[in-house]
């Protein structure tokens, strides 16, 4: 039996319990082995699943199909640009940004919409362990299994009416899921990309696009996909593979090789006692604990559990008992998804079921990786699990702060918006709503949400049992590196998503700085991975595995006033630095151009910095943005061509057959060159160097076919940069250009595209 530790009684709530602290028991070992052989846990949540391995061909055609831009109306959003794996398998915002994007490459905190409005009213769940949900998908579970226990009966689906089953919903929940977000107009389909067609007329025209076929042939500027599709369902026409249904397999399987389940828990239910600390093995005890009903033998509690294994059980830590749907009035924020002339409330599983029993209720997600799937709440309201259990603890109380002090406007997202206070001026009767039927089931004796009255160290022990079901992989980028496109998978339609942060930096796995610093000076520091520091001065390497890289430094968050400092042979410093960083306070970026190789950065502040995040990423510096290549004009056509010539930025000229020599000349630091060839017939490949280059010799080179060549050279030294346009003996009428672009230019301005409907979308997440 269990022994427990005498504690005080408290005033009684309410019905049969107390609310006098649950009894810590002297032997927690022993009482979590009770509790563990109590719930059937095993430690092993993918038993009775088939799950494909990363490494499956289905699972890397789906991984390519979820960062292509193409499968969105107006090719401008990926399923990634809302479930990236650096963000926890979501986006990292309280409200996602789907369409209407300012920059669609821009992820987390910085997306924004061209119109300052918010149209996606529920936040991105995460991909990570989604094949764990037997029941249902979407937080008002309107993907959902007629009865999990009988799959056979088929899933129900949006396309038809609630409870029947949906013939073309697919194979699994996962694959029915992923046909929704495409004809949604705030997700991806957008607001004028065939407005007003039924779904399956816009998922076939999306199908007939990736497979170059039909009406939509030649809709991508280059298209690849009937071979990508051919390895993996047979080589067959691409109208009898590249259609709709793969498409969603495999998405499907993508998700479904996300199993992210080695954590510390586990380990510990399967037998290594030592797997978690003291104050995890505390707040195990405060999730598990659930007195056996009196017919088991049990007897009524003088205090009230926790009661979190009644909604996240079994080794999912999801819900797989009772009722999937749950009231927890969270904070009422955003466009909502109500009724014509009620849009900001949110009714949750109601409006798919149109019962009145499940009124602002929502599906209970997994606790699975949590850590790293915030923001919480089916609107994101909270940024932490501190909040989250706060929320548990007394829901009042943390609502009326909230609500009362604009609690979102401390959040990333909304922080920076001008009229921050005024954004959602329903929260407080919506959720006020919402509380008001959990304050009533309360008074009529449910427990659920009862003042539990947790101490401080109860509170912090919940937490941190929760962040021992995270899995290292999640927190790790060259773990991840696996569910993320590689250069030599390729990129089918010149559409894939190359996902970058607020800062223009490629983007990285975050880490937490407050926890304190994660690196040491004279460590190399891993791509995509962010560190944090605190000191004077830090020196790092990176690794560069190709030439014609961009390489990205940056910084942000903490105190302090650095400067970053490159250096390609040596420790980096401001006497011989070959590029410097430029920003404001913390918030720097240095990027420039490489080979191959070790290379040095420092971050040098003669006053200090503390809390400090820094981080290292790269792109291929022969990329060109965009899915068509950049024109320029064709200076043959009324220009003479020219052997050797100085070049003006912004000016194409023509170049003579054969070889032909250019020079141009850098004026201020951190800028940037993007040079481009273009038309003529033959073949020209592109060199360049801060001296003469030839084909054997040379600093940077692009060789492509024909005579569209793209570099771009990022923090060149000032001075004067050398070009070889060398063909093939037959090339002619080949054009080049130079743009000389400041490291203070401005940005250009996206354009201001406004939706032609309701500012709510009609199917949330």
């Amino acid at each position: 039996m269990i022994k427990v530790k005498t504690s005080a009684y408290a005033l009684l709530m309410g019905g049969a319990f107390s609310t006098c602290a649950l009894p810590i028991p002297d032997d927690l070992d022993q009482a979590l082995t009770e509790l563990i052989i109590q719930h059937g846990l095993t430690g092993k949540p993918a038993n009775g699943f088939d799950l494909p391995g990363v490494d499956d061909p289905e699972v890397k055609l789906g991984k390519l199909l979820f960062f292509t831009k193409a499968l969105s109306g107006d090719k401008q959003v990926a399923c990634a640009s809302c479930h990236h794996p650096y963000l926890g398998g979501g986006d990292g915002l309280s409200l996602p940004v789907g369409t209407l994007a300012q920059d669609p490459d821009i992820l987390g905190p910085g997306r924004k919409t061209t119109t300052g409005q918010f149209y996606v009213p529920r936040n991105s769940p995460s991909i990570f362990n989604a094949w764990v949900h037997k029941r249902s998908l979407f937080r008002d579970a309107r993907v959902e299994f007629l009865d999990w226990l009988n799959p056979e009966r088929g899933i129900s689906t949006p396309d038809v009416p609630y409870g029947e089953a949906d013939p073309n919903a697919g194979d699994s929940l996962l694959a029915a899921q992923a046909r929704f977000p495409v004809v949604t107009p705030s997700e991806m389909q957008g607001f004028e990309f065939m407005e007003g067609a039924p779904n399956d007329a816009v998922r076939a025209h999306l199908a007939a696009r990736i497979g170059n076929y039909g009406n939509a042939q030649g809709e991508l500027f280059r298209n690849q996909w009937r071979d990508y599709f051919a390895a993996v369902y047979g080589d067959k026409s691409a109208e009898e593979i590249v259609t709709f249904d793969n498409i969603t397999r495999a998405l499907a399987a993508y998700q479904q090789s996300m199993n992210m389940t080695d954590n510390s828990w586990n380990r510990y239910v399967q037998g290594d006692k030592t797997a978690l600390t003291r104050s995890q093995k505390r707040g195990a005890f405060l999730y598990l604990y659930m007195p056996p009903p009196p017919s088991d033998g049990g007897s009524e509690p003088d205090f009230l559990p926790t009661q979190c294994i009644g909604c996240h059980n079994t080794d999912s830590f999801s819900q797989t008992k009772g009722t999937n749907y749950h009231r927890l009035a969270f904070a009422q924020i955003g466009p909502g998804i109500g009724e014509a002339g009620d849009e900001s409330n949110d009714r949750g599983r109601t409006l798919r079921n149109q019962n009145l029993a499940d009124i602002y209720s929502f599906r209970s997600t997994t606790l699975l990786n949590v850590e790293v799937t915030g923001p919480y709440g089916h609107a994101g309201n909270y940024d932490t699990l501190e909040e989250v259990i706060e929320h548990y603890d007394d829901y009042h109380a943390i609502l009326d702060d909230y609500i009362d002090n604009q609690g979102w406007c401390k959040q990333p997202q909304f922080k920076d918006i001008k009229n921050c206070v005024d954004l959602f001026p329903d929260t407080r009767q919506h959720t006020d709503a919402a509380a008001k039927i959990i304050d009533d089931e309360i008074a009529d004796g449910a427990p659920v949400l009862r003042k539990l009255e947790l101490s401080t160290q109860e509170k912090a022990d919940l937490v941190n049992f929760m962040k021992a079901l995270t899995d290292p992989c999640v927190k790790q980028a060259d773990c991840l590196a696996a569910w993320l496109p590689q250069p030599h998978e390729g990129d089918p339609d010149g559409l894939q998503l190359y996902a970058k942060n607020y800062q223009g930096v490629p983007l990285y796995l975050p880490a937490d700085c407050a926890q304190g610093d994660t690196a040491v000076t004279g460590s190399r520091l891993m791509l995509d991975q962010e560190e944090c520091i605190s000191g004077k001065a830090h020196y790092f390497y990176v690794d560069v595995a190709h030439d014609n890289t961009t390489l990205y430094f940056s910084s942000r968050s903490g105190t302090g006033q650095p400067r970053l400092f490159y250096n390609a042979y040596q420790w980096a410093d401001p006497q011989n630095a070959q590029a410097t960083s430029h920003g404001t306070g913390t918030e720097q970026v240095l990027k420039v151009t490489v080979n191959r190789g070790r290379h040095f950065v420092s971050v040098l502040d003669p006053s200090g910095y503390q809390g400090l995040s820094v981080a290292a990423g790269i792109d291929s510096a022969l990329r060109e943005p965009g899915e068509l290549p950049r024109d320029i004009v064709n200076a043959c056509v009324e220009g003479l061509p020219s052997g050797y010539a100085e070049l003006l930025s912004g000016k194409a000229q023509c170049a003579a057959p054969g070889d032909s020599y250019f020079f141009i000349k850098v004026t201020e630091p951190g800028s940037t060159l993007e040079v481009r060839t273009r038309h003529g017939s033959g073949n020209s490949d592109l060199f360049a160097g801060t001296f003469w280059p030839s084909q054997d010799m040379y600093t940077f080179t692009s060789r492509r076919a024909h005579n569209s060549e793209f570099l771009r050279i990022d923090s060149p030294v000032p001075g004067w940069y050398y070009l070889l346009v060398s063909g093939d003996g037959q090339n002619e009428g080949v054009s080049i250009q130079v743009d000389v672009i400041k490291a203070d230019s401005a940005s250009r301005e996206k354009g201001n595209r406004k939706p032609n409907r309701a500012n709510n979308a009609t199917l949330p997440n």
